[in-house]
């Protein structure tokens, strides 16, 4: 349940923030809403499965706190794994992608700033469960999105054997 006062504070109970998913990956809607400075989201990756190719944001800085597993980060031309306790910042123009590089599932909480962005998750698992299951589908769904939203694809996934 969200509990919304009336200065605007929220209070968000666990296991009560919408959720949207795709194959092998689970996006968990945290803090976010029209106007707001930021956005905040879970996101739980299963092991195995290719990471969203490497983009770019021109509007929006992202940050990612590893909450559990491990997770390899590319990050411009440099790669990094990062275990429970990690933190990156991604500033806005700077190519980027993550995955799961462990043998079990994990889980990111990831920042977005300016809020927004989040709607482009919801509308990709929207896409992508009538798109059909193959790599080539999910592509072109996603760059579908990326002329509606603040993304740019410039390289392909990642996964745990990359």
């Amino acid at each position: 349940m969200v509990v919304a006062a009336e200065d605007r504070s929220i209070a968000l109970l666990p296991g009560k923030g919408k959720t949207v998913s795709w194959p092998g990956h689970q996006v968990t809607f945290v803090h976010g809403y029209p106007g707001a400075a930021y956005s905040l989201i879970e996101w739980a990756v299963a092991p195995g499965v290719p990471s969203p190719p490497l983009h770019v944001h021109r509007m929006t800085d992202e940050s990612f706190y590893v909450l559990e597993g491990t997770f390899g980060f590319q990050v411009g031309e440099r790669t990094v794994d990062g275990a429970s306790g990690a933190f990156f910042f991604v500033p806005k123009g700077i190519g980027h992608t993550f995955w799961n590089r462990g043998p079990t599932p994990a889980k990111v909480l990831v920042t977005m700033s300016p809020a927004g962005f989040e709607r482009y998750f919801e509308e990709l698992a929207e896409g992508l469960s009538s798109a059909g299951n193959t790599a080539a589908a999910a592509l072109d769904i996603r760059r579908a999105l990326s002329g509606k939203h603040d993304i740019e694809i410039v390289g392909p996934p990642r996964q745990a054997a990359d």
